[in-house]
């Protein structure tokens, strides 16, 4: 996977609840897509395109976009405890209470 696969994929996997609430706000043709991305994502292929295409921007302005976060929605909690991937297909750290429950990976459904 490249690195903008992965950057891609760091975004869509840390923000997935978030884009999954405010996609669930537009049409159902929106809606399909992102499960497709989501799809494609837990198989573990490329998703810049398709990311592209439910944002309205080309690759290209997907990349620049991502550096900012994905639009419509925020980031996370910080604390003392730190979680990543499963697998090790994206950058994702998730933050979790201390002695809390680990955060689960959006994509897989494995825990991190």
């Amino acid at each position: 996977m490249d690195d903008d696969e992965r950057e891609a994929l760091t975004a869509v996997c840390a923000d997935l609840p978030a884009l999954r609430a405010e996609i669930s706000l537009h049409s159902s043709e929106r809606s399909q897509l992102l499960g497709r991305i989501e799809a494609e994502a837990a198989a573990r292929r490329p998703i810049l395109r398709l990311l592209a295409e439910l944002l309205g921007t080309s690759p290209e302005g997907t990349r620049q976009t991502l550096s900012a976060g994905l639009p419509g929605v925020g980031t996370g909690r910080a604390d003392e405890e730190s979680f990543v991937c499963p697998d090790g297909a994206c950058g994702r750290a998730a933050k979790a209470l201390p002695a809390g429950p680990a955060p689960m990976c959006w994509v897989s459904g494995q825990p991190m």
